[in-house]
Formats: C-alpha cells, structure tokens, sequence
C-alpha cells in the first residue's frame, strides 16, 4: 500500500489508551504492540517469524538486522485508520525516523497477504535498494501470495482481483508506468491505481518467477537501481526492447495461468514463545504518537509528546520524539535543543546521536562536544558505518592517530563518492605513525579517486609531503610516535640547503629552551592560525607561541628533543 499522503480524518486527536489494555509481544526479530486478540496476536507474530526466515534464506532481499520490526495490531479499523494513509488500508507500513512499523486492524489469517506486502516495503527500504515504485509494490504483491506448502514455500498465485482489472482494460505503457511515483495521480486516485497495482504485479511476476526472464532478474534490478531507465535496463538484462516486453506480458497473462515457484525452504513453526507483558500508558502513547509522526500528522505528533515530556520527564523518548518532528517541520533550532535534553537523559537512540551531531556541526559546536556524540552513536551501534566514518575523519584532525586508524578501519564499504577523503585520512593517519609505504598506497588510491580540481591538489600535496619524509636523515621510521608540546619560538639556526645536517629550531618549553631538528620544508606540515603574523627566519625570531609536533629523539642523541613534523603558529 502507498504510504506518506497526510490523510484528512474527522478524528484528529490521539484515542485515549488509558481505556485500552496494551500487550506488548516480544520474539526475536519482531516487537507487536495489540490491543486486539491476544491469542491471534501470539499466532501473527510466530507467523511472521516464519516468514523472516524465509526471507532471510531464499529471498534476494534480506530483512533489516539492527533492531525488531514493529507490528502494531489495533482491535478494529476505525481506530487504525486515525493513523492511516487511506481509510481503506487493511494494513500499511509506517517508516518513521527511529523505528518502522507495520500496522493492522485484525492478525487473523486472512489479513497476513497484505501484510506480508508491507513488510516487503520494510525490507525493500532496509536492503538499500532503490528501485521504481511499480517494482517495489509489484514485488510486494508478489511475495504477498506466500504460502507454506509440503516441501517448502510457494510463491506467485494468481491475484484474481488484478487479474479481473487488467482483463478490464486500460493497461498504462511501459513507459507510463515507469513514470509514476508517489505524487502521481494515477498512483492516487482510486480508478486508476487499481490498474497500477494489477500491472506492476503482472510485469514483476513475469520478470521474477517465469522462465524466460527470472535467471536474469538480478540484472536488471541491478540496472534499475543504478539509476538506468527502464529501456535500458531491460536491453542490459534481458537483450530486449520494452516493446517486446510489453508484448511478452500480454501473452504471459493471456495463459490464464501463471508460473509460481516454489522455494525448498523450511517453513516450520517457530520453537520460541513470545514473550509478552502489559504496556504502560506512558509506552502505548509514546508509540501512538510516533504513529502519528510516521503518517506525517506532526500538530498531533508534537501535542502527543509534548504532554508525554509532562507525564515524565526524565525519560529521554518524548524529547526524541520532539526532535524528529522539528527536524521533519525544518526548525533545527527547536531539533538541536529536544535532541540534546534526549541525549542528557541518557538516549539508547544512535540515530538520535548522529543527527544531533550533524546539528552540532553546523551550529558550529566544539569538536569534542560533536565527537562525544558520535561516540555514544557508535556505543549503542558498533558498526554504525556512518558514525565511524565521521568520527574517524574527525580524530584525525584532532590528531588522535591512533583512535583515527582504529575507527577508520572499521568503516566498511566506502562509497565511491567518499573513497578520496577516506584513502586521504588513511594514508596521512599512516603517515603520522612512519608507516610510509601503507601511506604512499592509500594517498595513490586518494588521488585516482579525486573528482575536482580541489581534491587532486589536496591529494597531490600529500603525496609531496610523503615522499619528502620517505627520504634523507630526518626520515620518518616505521613505528614512530609523535608528541606534541606548546612552547615560544626563539630562535632558527639554518644550515646551508643539500647538507646532510638538520636546522635548529629554539622553543621555550615550560621555562626551558629546546632544540628541536628542523627537516626541508617539503617535509614539514605549517598550520597557520587565523591572523597569524609569525615569521620563520633564519636568527633569532620575535617570540611567539607554536605547537610543536614531532618525532622524540632517541636516548643516543643529546643534541636534539626530536625531529619537528609540523607546526602550528
């Protein structure tokens, strides 16, 4: 079912639940919220378990991992559809900004098909996957039709009320219905997305489960969400102009008789007994409201948490749930101020964190403080790749090399569009611990990578500075471990450029002068600071303040407190 049209409904306000008794069931994969049948209720969410585990082994599409899917299952339709994209939903999917639900009026056995096709929905957003709205709710109607049989699970019935549609008439082109989206007319008004639903099932059937089309399927969705258009994408899978698919279609549905698969996966009963418990007013509310949230009703969102923040205000849920919708309705501010009295009440939301941090960052917030919250992102999501990438960028420019090389080798896959500024920060990370030819290889793959002028430049001067400490007595050593010290330049004793000897830099160190070995200027990092008036001149210099990073001396050489590697003045 479409989802995400603000639905204009007599009944604005939230139902009072405090009247309704609110079981929560509990298994591994899946969290239902009911005030329905209980019995029904403990039998859909073992169903549904079954029906993970079928997606899980034969599906090309995995169900998301991070965290339970939500099922809420209210007792009858008209309080389901206070919250509905359309009051003749049998179910829907809600995507919210912290946890997706699916929602029903009644967990009977006749209403698991349509559920099955939200929860497609679900894994569908959750694989990454980004297809056309004909392919995602084809594919839905599709596997709505699961059902067990003897020696695994069939899949592909015939839909009899689609089949009576496009036996009616009326059919879009390819390319008609390869335009439609979520905004489109035919997709909304009624007498046409009837048509809409019944041919995407048909094109998806044909493509998915027949002979001549389904060994190359993977292909062509491939094609698709690469961003290639339908003709091209039938060519590159198929070898076929979309003519010829559409005339395939139409004999493929003049048979009358389709071909379903099979799939010898076990279908077996779960073992598990939900858990199940009584949900506190507090809970069965704060769910309702992220309802409200999901369907995009953000007057009876932010009403619903608003009084949720009263009820009890050292739970960091309500304030969340504040933040999402101000980030929805554009108001940064209000976002930043409910997400960080969230994140001081202890929020287990990682998503939470990582948005208050990009909020942070663009309020111009200090480094630790954005850090701190990506941290605690991480904490409660260890391969949150996002928030590793970020926060690994962000130690190396804290110069926490250690902790940068340890988070950006846990990023993951890297997005060709972000593989300059990862390979950038790896090879000068490795740069700073004297790893030379792991910094040469990656700063090599930052520069191939590069797609602006800006970005070849950057990558070419790390690639200069590299190679300028691969080189000469003040090379860097594998292994090296670099201090940093504040002080007073004093003073610069220069030798004569193509000796073997190093220049001298003076630095007053806590009320101690020392000297530190000064390599080519190819060699050393400057970092000027905002007006800045500091020279570096042979003699001695007008005292000012410096950050001295460099490498320490070995216990051998008195001379020298170690080799400078940059400066900050």
């Amino acid at each position: 079912m479409k989802f995400g049209v603000t639905v204009c409904l007599l009944l604005v306000t939230m139902p009072a639940v405090a009247q309704d008794r609110w079981t929560r069931l509990t298994t591994s994969h899946f969290e239902m919220y009911t005030n329905a049948d209980e019995k029904k209720a403990h039998e859909a969410i073992l169903y549904f378990e079954r029906v993970r585990d079928f997606f899980m082994l034969a599906s090309p599409v995995r169900p998301p991992a991070e965290f339970p899917t939500r099922i809420v299952v209210f007792r009858d339709a008209e309080m389901m559809h206070v919250y509905a994209p359309s009051p003749l939903a049998a179910a829907f999917y809600a995507p919210g900004p912290v946890r997706d639900s699916i929602v029903m009026s009644d967990p009977s056995p006749p209403n698991y098909p349509v559920t099955i096709h939200e929860y497609v929905h679900l894994v569908v957003k959750h694989s990454g996957l980004r297809l056309p709205l004909w392919l995602n709710e084809g594919w839905a109607e599709v596997y709505s039709t699961l059902r067990p049989e003897k020696d695994g699970v069939a899949v592909g019935d015939l839909i009899q009320r689609h089949m009576a549609a496009l036996n009616r008439g009326g059919w879009f082109s390819l390319s008609d219905l390869e335009r439609i989206d979520n905004r489109s007319h035919d997709y909304n008004e009624s007498a046409r997305a009837g048509i809409f639903y019944a041919e995407s099932w048909a094109l998806t059937h044909m493509l998915y489960l027949s002979p001549d089309y389904k060994s190359n399927f993977p292909k062509f969705v491939n094609a698709l969400n690469q961003g290639r258009p339908f003709e091209e994408a039938v060519q590159t899978a198929f070898t076929k102009t979309s003519d010829q698919v559409f005339a395939d279609l139409q004999s493929y549905l003049s048979r009358k008789k389709l071909y379903g698969t099979v799939f010898l996966t076990p279908f077996e009963k779960s073992g598990e007994a939900p858990s199940i418990s009584s949900v506190a007013p507090y809970d069965a509310n704060l769910m309702l409201a992220d309802l409200h949230a999901a369907a995009n009703h953000m007057p009876d969102a932010n009403r619903a948490y608003r009084a949720l923040q009263t009820d009890d205000p050292k739970r960091p849920e309500a304030f969340a749930g504040a933040g999402y919708v101000a980030v929805q309705t554009g108001d940064k501010p209000a976002a930043r101020a409910e997400f960080h009295k969230a994140f001081s009440l202890g929020t287990n939301d990682p998503l939470l964190c990582m948005q208050l941090a990009a909020l942070d960052r663009e309020a111009k917030q200090p480094a630790p403080v954005v850090m701190e919250e990506l941290a605690r992102a991480i904490q409660l999501r260890p391969d949150f790749s996002e928030a590793i990438f970020q926060l690994g960028i962000m130690k190396v420019d804290a110069r926490e090399i250690d902790a940068a090389l340890d988070l950006l080798g846990r990023v993951g896959t890297v997005p060709p569009e972000r593989t300059g500024i990862y390979r950038s920060a790896l090879a000068y990370s490795h740069l700073q611990k004297g790893n030379i030819e792991m910094a040469r290889t990656n700063a090599e793959a930052a520069r191939n990578a590069a797609k602006s002028p800006g970005e070849v430049q950057a990558a070419d001067r790390l690639m200069k500075l590299i190679e300028a400490r691969a080189k000469g007595p003040a090379a860097a050593l594998k292994g090296e471990r670099l201090m940093r010290a504040t002080g007073t330049a004093v003073g610069l004793r220069c030798v004569a450029p193509g000796t073997d000897s190093l220049s001298k830099m003076g630095v007053l160190i806590e009320g101690k002068q020392m000297l530190f070995d000064l390599p080519d200027a190819d060699a050393v990092e400057v970092a000027r600071l905002p007006g800045s008036k500091a020279e570096m001149k042979c003699g001695p210099l007008q005292p000012y303040q410096v950050t001295v990073e460099y490498a320490p001396a070995s216990v051998t050489n008195q001379q020298s407190a170690g080799i400078i590697r940059r400066l900050e003045f």
